[in-house]
C-alpha cells in the first residue's frame, strides 16, 4: 500500500526581525497517522502549527496540504480544523449550538442537527445537545472541542496541547481516547505538546523540536531506543550520559571504553550524525540491574553507593555515585513488592548489558 503525504512543509521558515521563531522546517505527514510536535516551551513547535492552520504566514518554504500550495489560502479555507489550547468554548451556547458553531449558514437546519447528533457520538457525549456550557467538566468541555471541530470534517485535525488543562488521572484516560478516535476516523491528527509522555502514548511518529528546529523524526520506539544526539535522549525520558572513548569500530559495532563500567562493544547508533573518537554514551536508568553482590552474568559492571531513593508507586528509583563518574546514575527498578529495596548509604553493584549502552556521538 503507498502511503500520501496529506501534509509537506519544505524548507519552512518564520522570522521575526532577526529571531527565527522556526527554520529549515522538512517535513511530510502521512495520510491517517498521528503526529506529534514535541518540544519545550518557545521551541517554535506552535509555529508551525499555526503555519500549517493558516493563522500565520511563512517567512520563506511553502506548506502543502492535499496536494495543493497553500500560500494565500486564508484558515477558514483550508481542509484543516484546529483544537486549542483554551478549547474557546462558548459559555452562552448551550453544548449543540457550540458544535455546530462553524456550520451556521453553510447547511441546512436538519442537516447541522444530524451532524451536531453524529459529533457529539463520536465523543461520547451523545445526548447532550442541550446541557448548558457552564454544567461541563474539563473532559467535556475537551469533548466538546472536539466535536466542534470534527463536524466540520477537515481532512486533519490539529491540536494546540489539548489535554494541558486537565488533571493527571483524566488527561491519561483522554490520551488514549484520542487515540482511538483518531484511529477509528482514519484522518490525520497533528498535535503539539511539551509532554513526552503524552506523545509517546498517542503518535504513530513525533518530530522534536529544539530552538526552532526539528531535531529528529521518528516512531516513539526509535526515538527512545536509538536517540540522534544527547538533546533528544535526555529529554525523551531519563538518560545517563556518560563519557567513553573509541577503541575499535567496524560498520556495524563500535568497541569503547565507557567511563565507570570499562571496555564493551556497542552497536553504531545509525541515527547519530557526529561519530567521533570521543562520544557519549546514554544509558536508560531501566536498563541498569542493581544487586548487593556482583552480577556474574552482565559483561560491564560498577560499584557505587545510594545517596537518594525515591518511591514512585510502579517503580523505585535510585541514584547512585561510582567511581569514574562525576555524577550520580540514575536506576530505575519495577517495584515488585520490594524485592529490590536499598537505602540511602548502601554499597551496591549495577550491572550493564552492552545492547543498553546507546551510541549518542560527540555530544555538544
Amino acid at each position: 500500500m503507498i502511503e500520501k503525504n496529506i501534509i509537506e512543509l519544505s524548507g519552512v521558515e518564520k522570522r521575526y526581525g532577526s529571531f527565527a521563531a522556526a527554520s529549515g522546517i522538512n517535513l511530510d505527514l502521512k495520510e491517517g497517522e498521528f503526529f506529534s510536535l514535541l518540544g519545550p516551551s518557545g521551541c517554535g513547535k506552535t509555529t508551525v502549527l499555526r503555519m500549517i492552520a493558516g493563522f500565520q504566514d511563512p517567512t520563506q518554504g511553502t506548506v502543502t496540504i492535499d496536494g495543493r500550495n497553500m500560500e494565500g489560502v486564508p484558515a477558514n479555507n483550508r481542509p484543516t480544523n484546529m483544537v486549542f489550547q483554551s478549547y474557546a468554548i462558548f459559555p452562552h451556547l448551550n453544548v449543540g449550538n457550540n458544535v455546530a458553531y462553524g456550520l451556521r449558514g453553510r447547511a441546512p437546519k436538519a442537516e447541522i442537527e444530524n451532524r451536531v447528533a453524529e459529533a457529539l457520538e463520536m465523543v461520547e457525549l451523545g445526548g447532550l445537545q442541550l446541557r448548558g456550557a457552564n454544567e461541563l467538566s474539563g473532559g467535556q468541555r475537551q469533548r466538546v472541542a472536539l466535536a466542534r471541530a470534527l463536524i466540520m470534517r477537515p481532512k486533519v485535525l490539529l491540536l494546540d496541547e489539548p489535554l494541558s488543562a486537565l488533571d493527571k488521572k483524566l488527561r491519561e484516560q483522554m490520551q488514549f481516547e484520542m487515540r482511538n478516535l483518531q484511529q477509528s476516523l482514519g484522518i490525520t491528527f497533528v498535535m503539539v505538546t511539551h509532554d513526552q509522555y503524552e506523545a509517546m502514548t498517542m503518535s504513530d511518529r513525533i518530530g522534536v523540536m529544539f530552538n526552532g528546529r526539528l531535531a529528529q523524526v521518528d516512531t516513539p520506539a526509535s526515538l527512545y531506543a536509538r536517540p540522534c544526539d544527547e538533546e533528544v535522549a535526555s529529554f525523551i525520558g531519563e538518560m545517563n550520559i556518560l563519557p567513553a572513548s573509541v577503541a575499535g569500530e567496524s560498520d556495524n559495532a563500535l568497541s569503547v571504553n565507557v567511563a565507570a563500567f570499562g571496555n564493551m562493544q556497542i552497536d553504531r547508533n545509525p541515527n547519530v550524525t557526529n561519530p567521533g573518537k570521543g562520544i557519549i554514551i546514554g544509558i536508560r536508568p531501566e536498563q541498569l540491574e542493581i544487586k548487593s553482590e556482583k552480577p556474574e552474568d552482565y559483561p560491564a559492571t560498577v560499584q557505587g553507593k545510594v545517596i537518594n531513593v525515591a518511591f514512585y508507586g510502579e517503580n523505585i528509583h535510585y541514584h547512585v555515585t561510582v567511581d569514574g563518574h562525576d555524577k550520580p546514575i540514575a536506576v530505575s527498578v519495577p517495584n515488585y513488592f520490594h524485592t529490590v529495596d536499598f537505602n540511602r548509604g548502601d554499597t551496591v553493584w549495577l550491572g550493564l548489558q552492552a545492547a543498553s549502552a546507546i551510541d549518542l556521538g560527540r555530544g555538544k
